[in-house]
């Protein structure tokens, strides 16, 4: 080979090595600006079209929310309302997530990283489809949370590309997570008095003068009679505050078969009026809301026509009598 030959192949080889360098580098930077885009890049002008949301978790029953109206509702649950907290909290998370690093995709890898759509329960992914106006649905696989820290893996039902992502997204897979358990939110300060009768016709009534005294008084104490401490009293009025079920069901599928154990009616200090029973079918306990009159929105969130169960320390701090907020007897 002559010296011009020698030095034609030369720059030759110099130039397939500056290409390449520069493919490189183009890749490289491609790569860099896709890990730091948004997950779903393509659907963020119109996540919130969303109309339904299920998910689907190995070993479980399938979980659905659908959009009506303004509102969201569980339609297993006799379309009862859900809890939108919980469901602006993923939105958020799903238009907030970005693509930190593009792992495998090989689809052998997936049930390492719990992504795969069959075999033992903790390989498979946690299945989530979207359902949007006017937009194709969207299918989301997610997968383990990561190894070093913050983040989750994830892919797009169909593809095997995993991703890591900035965002460990909260999806509850069971349905009455979902629900609004909301029964009453009632300050204390605002509660006057509050009456039950139980089945066996003992009365005890709590009352107030004024939003200023912070302990409740018993009407027709004995003067034999004494509190074991000042706010024994409190602590039954309280559970109007905040008050949430344990589960929910229209009355028409329980058919108490039973009086209740006792009735209650709560009034308020600006003339608000609620009234009660509390029911007992077989070791369950299920309150049941009537009357109610004065309210603010958020307030009183129960359903007419539903019952709502409670947990067992609910029921006990409801269900105290006279003799459970004196003190005993030597």
């Amino acid at each position: 080979m002559g010296r011009k030959g020698l030095i034609a192949l030369i720059v030759i080889v110099l130039l397939c090595v500056l290409g390449y360098l520069a493919l490189q580098r183009s890749q490289q930077e491609d790569t860099a600006a896709l890990e730091q885009a948004p997950w779903l890049a393509a659907e963020q002008g119109y996540l919130n079209t969303l109309q339904a949301l299920e998910i689907e978790s190995p070993g479980q029953p399938s979980v659905r929310i659908e959009r009506r109206g303004e509102a969201w509702v569980v339609p297993a649950k006799a379309d009862y309302p859900a809890g939108p907290q919980l469901l602006a909290d993923l939105l958020r998370s799903l238009r907030d997530a970005r693509s930190v690093e593009a792992k495998t995709a090989n689809a052998q890898w997936h049930a390492r990283l719990g992504l795969a759509e069959e075999g033992e329960a903790d390989a498979q992914a946690l299945r989530l489809k979207l359902s949007f106006a006017g937009h194709p649905d969207l299918a989301l696989r997610l997968g383990n949370p990561s190894r070093q820290g913050n983040g989750q893996l994830v892919r797009r039902a169909g593809e095997d590309q995993v991703w890591l992502i900035d965002q460990q997204l909260q999806v509850p897979t069971r349905e009455l997570d979902w629900l609004d358990r909301r029964v009453t939110d009632i300050p204390f300060t605002r509660i006057a008095r509050l009456e039950l009768r139980y089945t066996d016709g003992e009365k005890l009534t709590l009352t107030r003068s004024d939003a200023e005294q912070h302990n409740f008084a018993i009407k027709a104490l004995r003067k034999d009679q004494t509190l074991s401490f000042e706010g024994a009293a409190n602590g039954v009025a309280l559970v109007f505050s905040n008050l949430q079920f344990a589960d929910a069901a229209p009355l028409a599928q329980i058919g108490f078969k039973q009086a209740p154990l006792l009735q209650f009616s709560l009034a308020g200090f600006a003339g608000e009026k609620l009234d009660g029973a509390l029911y007992k079918q077989g070791e369950q306990h299920w309150l049941v809301l009537g009357e109610q009159d004065g309210f603010k929105p958020g307030e009183v969130s129960a359903r007419s026509g539903w019952a709502y169960r409670l947990e067992p320390e609910q029921v006990q701090r409801l269900t105290k009598k006279l003799r459970d907020l004196l003190v005993k007897s030597p």
